[in-house]
């Protein structure tokens, strides 16, 4: 994901940890543990939905942005406040493009 551009914004963390741990503490959290077993159990090109009752934190939201860019699919995830819907448009369609 990094190579994609994304870079872990720790500030979102409270914990008095170092940085690594940080940037380990935000691969925790719930939502991205939801989109990725939605990834590895759902058939391919469907789309994904997550409910939470939180509020979705602004590095998740910009982690599963780059991940619907990645594996070009939609992800759709209700928090608290809205809808956050991410349509997957990116590298996984410039794919299917060359080939």
């Amino acid at each position: 994901m990094k190579e994609a551009g994304y870079i872990p914004e720790t500030r979102f963390v409270l914990h008095d940890i170092d940085q690594e741990g940080k940037e380990d503490a935000l691969l925790a959290h719930s939502e991205r543990l939801a989109v990725a077993y939605a990834l590895l159990s759902s058939p391919a090109r469907s789309s994904i939905r997550v409910i939470k009752n939180l509020r979705l934190c602004a590095d998740c939201h910009n982690a599963l942005k780059i991940i619907s860019k990645i594996v070009g699919r939609e992800l759709i995830i209700r928090d608290a406040k809205r809808f956050h819907h991410f349509k997957g448009r990116g590298r996984g369609r410039e794919r299917e493009e060359e080939e």
